[in-house]
């Protein structure tokens, strides 16, 4: 099961800080780089959703490619 509290950041929205401020700007019109957010993201980013069913898939996924294949025994050249 995955549980998770709140949206990824968008990728390059720059860390910690710029997650911050790109959900300042996204939430406040006033906001100088409101609008500059707004057309780079649309208008369906919600940072309290989350799509749990996504994840899993992603996950799994991970896992598939990650999983380790036997390892093949080759004979002994005599």
């Amino acid at each position: 099961m995955i549980a998770a509290i709140g949206r990824c950041p968008p990728e390059d929205v720059g860390g910690p800080w710029g997650y911050a401020e790109f959900l300042d700007a996204i939430n406040d019109p006033e906001h100088e780089r409101h609008g500059e957010f707004s057309e780079w993201i649309g208008d369906d980013f919600d940072p309290s959703t989350v799509d749990t069913n996504r994840l899993a898939e992603e996950v799994a996924e991970l896992a598939r490619r990650w999983s380790r294949t036997p390892r093949v025994k080759r004979k002994k050249a005599t």
